[in-house]
């Protein structure tokens, strides 16, 4: 029996893997913790290292290593937290302090899907200055802003900015929140990288219009993860379908890039030290051009361990550098610890590299090709080691993303390829860029085509309880099927049982779902943003539909709703208009209810664009529809419609007062102080059961308004970790005082109201 030379066995060696982990649990706990709690985790992992020392063998050895690893970790955190919390900033932050800011942007302004008039970015806050003090520094902060100014200005620049410092979640490092109060003050010019990363962005949109949409949005996300062009409801399929890899510049495209370039050196004749300049060159546009995204920042460290490998003529150890990677990243900036972009990303590669290839050699003993055979197994074991990540975050479970990620494989390579093509060869000559883009765009209607159609299959997105224990019950799960799985006499049994489940899921979400008896009204869970349903005889009314057209979709099929007698819109926000398309997709929308769009265009230009031949009513107080036992009044807008305010969109909603088999429901809108003073004036029509809080809880309420509606229960639709800061506690707690139970969307996820003999039954499903 020939056995391998000593020289071609490689020892997997889990040291690398070991202090990797260390260095992130350490990381994350720092992030939520403060500069003591931080330091005396230090002190206990040196005395861990010292003891494992003494101890070089067996698990003391391993424990050592971890602990090694969360010593570094710790140390640099501690650092970053230190800076975080500066005293200065904080007492600004506590105070909410009004004035000006002096920020340097780290990432692109971007225009918020959920929020039309809203930009955010991530910034370096340098100085910040009140009448009364100055507070210079370096911080993390996250920019909102209002206005086009800022979606025209680029990462690097650096800018001053009327503004308000709030105080930011907890568990990052983002020191505060600057609220911009007006329009940016550009200083200086952006460096070269930023100059050229800007020049590739812009002519890469300058070339695809001569494609058409969607084709038109998905190349620049293909190519540097611009996303900015991708049709909303395209981008949600894409996320149900679990295809949003492919719009996320990861390792997928930096290794597809790399070997392109390294072929091209090869053929030239390049030398070992030319291929490794020419591929690293290559990785370093890519990170420039996409920015600092997680799972860039990841694959980019991985991509240079690799050429580092080639350059020393070694053999390429893949974990080892994914452990690099993580270990120089976390070091670098601890904030990634806390990223779901970035844990999403490393799982990924861990399923690729410990399952895919095991998972392959059965096949390929069975006379399958090695690429057919990993074409299976890469998006199986991706799935798998991402699965708990989703379920902890509460992202649902796409149930279709493997066999439509094994159909995309087909043109995943040249797709994107030809996207990063169409970016090189526009930032040259913009024509060259517009003949490329039409090559890409014959490809990518084959993804399109794919996600649309994934995203349509019922049940397509299987929604799961979230949290951490959720999460990690979910691993435990995975981890005992593969295990069983590797007993040869197991095998069998457990592949048909798995087969039976997966079987068994086309019935449940085909005919699973439905209203409860005595139905009144739900609240869908859609994030930052309001959709309700209501019963009207054997169709619904739905009042608002949120941001994301997937998730309202998804609600409305676990309703059983098929057809729509009434679509309420309340204003034109994007938070409550932007998921009209999974409303208007495949059931039958009678007419539309929605006051006039004021300065909210972007949002009635979706609708209008989404309705269709569906009539669009205007609201008009007074006016009642009757649908079975369902009654709706119109209450506001008012006749003479309120300006000057705030939100004049927010002010003039759409609010109703529902009737449904005896229990009343007060649908209210975004109205703010003026819209609920308005609605004052029929203070009879608030008294109500059922309050749906005004404007996702925020602080502009009128206490004699809520005082009015002396609900019985409060409904309030809100995003976990919004970026307003939704719901005020103030407003929730003066209800509660008046004996209201409040559920939110955020803790509670879909909330379904009933009633049974007179009483009101709450049923919430996370």
């Amino acid at each position: 029996m020939l056995r391998p030379a000593p020289s071609e066995v490689v020892r997997r060696d889990w040291r690398l893997p070991l202090v990797a982990a260390g260095v992130w649990a350490a990381a994350l706990a720092g992030l939520y913790g403060g500069v003591v709690s931080g330091l005396a985790t230090t002190a206990i992992c040196l005395l861990l290292v010292v003891l494992g020392l003494k101890r070089n063998r067996g698990i003391a050895a391993a424990v050592a290593t971890v602990a090694f690893g969360a010593l570094l970790g710790s140390g640099v955190t501690t650092a970053h937290v230190a800076a975080r919390d500066h005293a200065g900033l904080a007492s600004l932050t506590a105070a909410e302090a009004h004035g000006e800011a002096e920020l340097v942007l780290h990432t692109v302004p971007k225009q918020s899907t959920r929020w039309p008039d809203m930009v955010t970015a991530t910034a370096r806050l340098r100085s910040f200055k009140t009448d009364d003090a100055v507070v210079e520094g370096n911080w993390q902060v996250l920019l909102v802003a209002n206005g086009g100014e800022w979606v025209e200005l680029d990462a690097g620049q650096r800018v001053i900015a009327p503004a308000v410092l709030r105080e930011a979640e907890p568990g990052r490092l983002t020191a505060a929140v600057v609220s911009a109060r007006g329009p940016p003050e550009p200083v200086g010019e952006l460096a070269l990288q930023h100059r050229f990363a800007a020049h590739v962005r812009e002519r890469l949109a300058e070339a695809v219009e001569a494609v058409p949409q969607p084709e038109a949005g998905l190349i620049p996300a293909l190519a540097v993860g611009d996303t900015s062009m991708m049709d909303p409801e395209l981008a949600a399929d894409f996320r149900t379908t679990g295809l949003v890899h492919l719009v996320v510049v990861s390792g997928y495209h930096l290794s597809l890039l790399v070997g392109a370039v390294l072929a091209v050196a090869v053929a030239c004749r390049a030398g070992p030290r030319a291929r490794v300049v020419a591929g690293a060159v290559a990785a370093g546009v890519i990170v420039v051009v996409a920015g600092p995204q997680p799972s860039v920042l990841r694959a980019a460290v991985m991509a240079g361990m690799t050429l580092l490998a080639l350059a020393a003529g070694r053999p390429r150890a893949a974990m080892p550098a994914l452990a690099t990677a993580v270990l120089l990243v976390v070091l670098v900036d601890p904030d990634m610890a806390a990223q779901a972009g970035f844990a999403l990303s490393v799982a990924a590669c861990v399923g690729l590299l410990l399952l895919a290839f095991r998972w392959a050699k059965p096949l390929e003993h069975r006379g399958w090709p090695q690429s057919v055979a990993l074409a299976v197994t890469i998006p199986l074991a991706t799935q798998v080691a991402v699965t708990p990540l989703l379920v902890g975050l509460g992202s649902g479970v796409s149930l279709v993303s493997v066999p439509v990620n094994l159909l995309a494989a087909l043109v995943a390579a040249p797709v994107v390829v030809l996207s990063v093509g169409a970016a090189a060869a526009a930032a040259v000559w913009v024509p060259a860029g517009e003949f490329v883009s039409q090559l890409a765009a014959l490809p990518a209607r084959w993804l399109i085509w794919l996600a649309r159609t994934g995203a349509e299959i019922p049940g397509a997105l299987l929604p799961v309880p979230g949290g951490v224990w959720w999460g990690i019950g979910a691993a435990v799960v995975l981890a005992l099927v593969i295990g069983l799985l590797q007993v040869r006499r197991l095998r069998r049994a457990v592949l048909a049982l798995l087969l039976a489940a997966g079987l068994g899921t086309v019935p449940a979400c085909l005919f699973s779902g439905g209203a409860p008896t005595g139905w009144v009204v739900t609240m869908c869970d859609v994030g930052q943003g309001d959709a309700l349903v209501l019963p009207a005889g054997d169709a619904a009314v739905v009042v608002d539909v949120g941001p994301d057209p997937a998730l309202i979709d998804a609600c409305l099929d676990s309703l059983g709703v098929e057809r729509v007698a009434l679509l309420v819109l309340s204003h034109f926000h994007i938070d409550h208009t932007a998921g009209i398309g999974g409303v208007m997709e495949g059931r039958e929308v009678a007419a539309i209810l929605a006051p006039p769009p004021g300065e909210a265009q972007y949002g009635f230009k979706l609708v209008e664009e989404r309705a269709g031949a569906v009539p669009l009513l205007e609201a008009v107080p007074g006016e009642v529809f009757e649908f079975g036992e369902t009654r709706l009044e119109v209450l506001g807008p008012p006749p003479d419609l309120l300006s000057g305010t705030r939100s004049d969109p927010n002010n003039n909603s759409v609010a109703l007062r529902a009737e449904v088999a005896g229990t009343s429901v007060l649908l209210s809108g975004d109205v703010e102080l003026e819209g609920q003073w308005a609605l004052l004036d029929r203070a009879a029509a608030l008294d109500v059961d059922v309050l749906k809080v005004p404007h996702h809880g925020s602080s502009f309420q009128v206490r004699e308004f809520l005082e009015a509606a002396d609900p019985a229960v409060v409904l309030v639709g809100v995003g976990a970790g919004n970026e307003y800061g939704h719901p005020d506690p103030g407003p929730l707690g003066l209800l509660e005082d008046g004996g209201a139970l409040v559920f939110r969307t955020d803790e509670d996820g879909r909330i379904t109201l009933s009633q049974n003999g007179g009483r009101i039954e709450v049923r919430t499903e996370d």
